[in-house]
């Protein structure tokens, strides 16, 4: 079986799970897609970018993003209902495609005599809700190791060397029984990536091509003064950039909205070019189009509204050098209440 690894750093092929479930797990092919520090959202744009670059599907997937999206959520910059409706989307991609699905539910270390933390406990239940919907597999870290403590952790994210190992036995072991394929009717999508072919530019821009071991595909970059626009329906909810030495503060336009974020990440320090998903937290008006600009103008651009950004990092090289590298954005499109109640009475 051709399996897709989707997920955070805790996938990571040099120290994850993933590594030893290979090992265990020789009849298996494993394609490793693991992106550090996003959450489902990255997950659910991997699978529609796959589908548009017209990419062989997998025949399963396993997902791994519950502790990203614990983190977060926590972080303020994620509200529940996209991570809900962010699952809901992969199900109903991936019963389309006939891709069965594994939800692998990891959590953040507990603190000493906690068990598994309560915001973490939130995050399990929305992904067992979603999975026994659609008639998913789940499979919970609490059902892997039974007591969880902070002794199994090397740090607050990522758990030590054994915990991985009964992690990969585990999926193994799971992997011996048929894992299902979502049922549930072909609803409309409620998210869609719009990638960087689509945007229209203007002023100082220029289109790249980017190949990376994580991502691979067309970018923008954005120097001062320069803009790009994308022609949406929907809200916008996330833009993924690649975050350099040259990267600094950026504005994005909305209808009547302008906001300020920060493309340059702390977390550079541990990977030099990083491709990072910038959440939205503020609500921005759903409309025809939304605009990324670089202003020339570092007065006007500081005095904008400034959009929750986690591990933001001071810029490294002066204001008029600065640029913004951007992939594509994800848009979303609220169900109506009429949709909610209809999903909500199918049969599970």
């Amino acid at each position: 079986m051709r399996i897709m690894i989707l997920g955070g750093s805790n996938s990571s092929p040099k120290h994850g799970w993933a590594a030893e479930l290979a090992k265990i797990a020789p009849e298996h092919v494993f394609d490793n897609k693991f992106l550090g520090a996003v959450g489902s959202l990255f997950g659910l744009l991997r699978l529609l970018k796959m589908a548009r670059d017209g990419d062989p599907r997998p025949d399963a997937i396993i997902f791994e993003y519950t502790l990203n999206d614990t983190v977060w959520l926590a972080g303020e910059s994620l509200d529940p209902r996209i991570i809900a409706d962010t699952l809901s989307d992969v199900l109903t991609f991936c019963a389309r495609e006939r891709i069965a699905v594994l939800f692998l539910c990891l959590c953040l270390r507990p603190h000493e005599g906690q068990g598994e933390a309560e915001g973490s406990l939130f995050l399990d239940n929305i992904y067992r809700a979603a999975a026994e919907k659609r008639g998913a597999a789940c499979l919970f870290l609490s059902d892997i190791l039974g007591h969880i403590d902070a002794s199994q952790y090397v740090d607050h994210k990522h758990l030590d060397a054994a915990s991985f190992g009964r992690v990969a036995q585990a999926v193994a072991e799971r992997l011996r029984k048929p894992i299902p394929t979502p049922r549930g009717p072909a609803l409309n999508m409620r998210f869609c990536y719009a990638d960087a072919t689509q945007a229209s530019i203007s002023g100082p821009v220029s289109r790249l091509q980017r190949s990376a071991t994580v991502f691979e595909g067309a970018f923008v970059e954005i120097a001062r003064g320069g803009g790009c626009q994308w022609n949406i329906r929907g809200r916008l909810v996330a833009a993924l950039l690649r975050s350099t030495e040259q990267s600094g503060c950026y504005a994005i336009r909305a209808g009547d909205r302008t906001i300020r974020k920060n493309a340059q990440s702390l977390a550079r320090e541990a990977v030099e070019n990083l491709i990072i998903l910038h959440y939205v937290a503020q609500a921005l008006p759903a409309g025809k189009s939304v605009v990324f600009d670089m202003p020339a103008s570092e007065s006007a651009l500081m005095g904008l509204p400034d959009d929750l950004t986690l591990m933001e990092g001071p810029a490294h090289v002066p204001f008029e050098e600065q640029t913004l590298e951007i992939a594509g954005i994800m848009v979303y499109r609220p169900p109506s209440l009429a949709r909610r109640v209809y999903e909500a009475l199918l049969p599970g």
